[in-house]
């Protein structure tokens, strides 16, 4: 059985994210984090009258005791995580362009978007080595890519504050790769870690104003979980648009 767990898997992407995997990895029970134990309850409930095997779990990412409750949780229940997808997050609309207002924005959006991730990564870490192979994958966007925004390739952004997240996002994975190679380097395959851009899915995020489907957007991470060890190397950034799955430039 791979135990998967998707953070903000009750709506939007995360919540197609456990769809897709739940029907593209036959042996995988993933775990639904939400930020209540209710929430948590009803999206099972749905699942699962679906056919699909999930399992619940309240896990706050920007709560330091939610996340070790979640990581106590998930030892007790399964022992090991072998897979992590770091998707839960929230985009806070400043409500005036006064400075005192952007900072605390800026604040509350990085806290969520990028410290928390990071820190439930960090926070799963151990149980993520006792799996044979374990996975983060960091869902991140297109729009964190230096290269595509210097180049002018991406429409207008309305939240620089999501994009200078994501690209931070990226390098937090990128260091969390180093450090697994330089801490154990015997073991440098343990765990492998990408960043995934789902694209410009219909989500409340942007009002489903987007021009993909939500499952559209899940398939870069099915792609990769479905990918063999070593097949694609860790620390490196995905999306899978127009069909084509392809890495991204930073």
């Amino acid at each position: 059985m791979t135990v998967v767990l998707a953070t903000g898997g009750n709506r939007g992407i995360g919540h197609a994210i456990v769809r897709s995997l739940c029907s593209r990895i036959p042996d995988a029970t993933v775990v639904v984090g939400c930020r209540s134990r209710e929430i948590a309850a009803e999206s099972v409930e749905e699942l699962r009258a679906q056919g699909l095997r999930v399992d619940g779990l309240a896990l706050t990412i920007t709560d330091d005791a939610s996340i070790r409750e979640a990581v106590s949780t998930v030892e007790g229940k399964y022992g090991r995580l072998d897979v992590l997808v770091n998707n839960a997050g929230a985009v806070p609309v400043p409500k005036s362009q006064e400075l005192e207002e952007l900072r605390s924005n800026w604040a509350e959006g990085l806290d969520c978007l990028l410290t928390s991730p990071m820190l439930v990564t960090k926070a799963f870490i151990p149980l993520l080595r006792k799996s044979e192979w374990g996975r983060v994958i960091m869902v991140s966007t297109a729009r964190g890519s230096l290269t595509r925004n210097r180049a002018l390739d991406m429409p207008p952004s309305q939240h620089w504050m999501y994009d200078c997240s994501k690209a931070a996002l990226n390098l937090a994975m990128i260091e969390f790769r180093n450090s697994e190679v330089r801490e154990i380097p015997q073991e440098k395959d343990r765990i492998t870690f990408w960043a995934a851009s789902p694209g410009h899915c219909r989500t409340g995020f942007n009002g489903f104003r987007g021009t993909k489907d939500p499952l559209e957007g899940a398939e870069v991470v099915s792609r990769l979980l479905a990918s063999r060890r070593a097949e694609i190397p860790s620390g490196t950034f995905w999306e899978c648009e127009y069909g084509n799955f392809q890495q991204i430039p930073w």
